[in-house]
Order: C-alpha cells, then sequence, then structure tokens
C-alpha cells in the first residue's frame, strides 16, 4: 500500500510543521507501522493530525485518525486515477488541479492520457465566420468523445 518513499513525504511534511527533525529510523518505523493503509489515508490523517495535534503525531494516532474518519475505506473505493490525482496535489503542495503540470497528468492517467486537444491559432480562426468556429469546437468536442470512448 505504502511505500517508504510516499511515507518519507508524508512524514517530511509533517516533521516541517512540527518542528522536527527527522531521524533515520523514522522512515522505517512507521513504514513498518503503516505500511498496509493507502498512502492517501496515512497523508489525509497526517493532515489531520496537524490541525489537531499539538506534537508529531506517533504511527498510533495517525491510525486513530484512520478509523475515526473511516479513511481507509474512503480511499479504497477512490479510482485509481483519482487517488493518483490526489497524491500529486498532496505530494507537490499544489492548491488545485489547475497546477497539475502535463508531465503530472501523464503520471496520474499513464498510457490514457492523450494530452490538450490541440486547438488552431488564434490568427488560424480570425478569419472564420461564426458558425465555422462553431464547427470546429464541435469537430474537437466530438474528437475529444471519441478519444474518452476508447
Amino acid at each position: 500500500m505504502v511505500n517508504k518513499m510516499d511515507m518519507l513525504i508524508i512524514l517530511n511534511r509533517l516533521a516541517s510543521v512540527f518542528g522536527k527533525e527527522l531521524e533515520t529510523n523514522f522512515v522505517d518505523t512507521y513504514s513498518l507501522a503503516l505500511k498496509q493503509y493507502p498512502r492517501m489515508a496515512l497523508a489525509d490523517a497526517a493532515m489531520l493530525c496537524v490541525q489537531e495535534n499539538n506534537f508529531m503525531p506517533r504511527p498510533s494516532e495517525i491510525v486513530a485518525k484512520i478509523e475515526k474518519y473511516d479513511l481507509e475505506r474512503k480511499w479504497q473505493a477512490v479510482e485509481p486515477s483519482t487517488e493518483r490525482m490526489f497524491w500529486v496535489l498532496f505530494r507537490e503542495n499544489y492548491d488545485s488541479t489547475d497546477d497539475l503540470t502535463e508531465a503530472d497528468c501523464y503520471e496520474i492517467f499513464g498510457k490514457e492520457y492523450v494530452g490538450a486537444p490541440k486547438v488552431k491559432k488564434v490568427s488560424q480562426t480570425k478569419n472564420m465566420s461564426d458558425e465555422e468556429r462553431r464547427n470546429e469546437f464541435r469537430k474537437l468536442y466530438q474528437e475529444s468523445k471519441n478519444v474518452s470512448q476508447n
């Protein structure tokens, strides 16, 4: 479920908030204690600890948050690409999905990601009538629908 690199990211976030210095065995200990939980359940629980605790949480306190808010079930029911998106938002400390880069989208969606639709340059559409522009956007819409159905 959660690997050591993901655990390091979560613990670094906690340590920075609580002014704690991460010792080398922290990641190993927390990973061993929490490895069965989904990484976003751990990330959510960590952020709840930031809001509700005064000190760096122990693994048992993180588990208590997971159980109290039923975070494990919440993240098991989520589609994998949605979980990956929320993980990227957490990991990169983005405020919203508007901050996602094309590289992030490839990480989130893998081979399914086809990129943004190619829209003609303004100079190419400047001489088009309103009807021609509408037809162009309909065509782009249909192409995007066909890609998502495959």
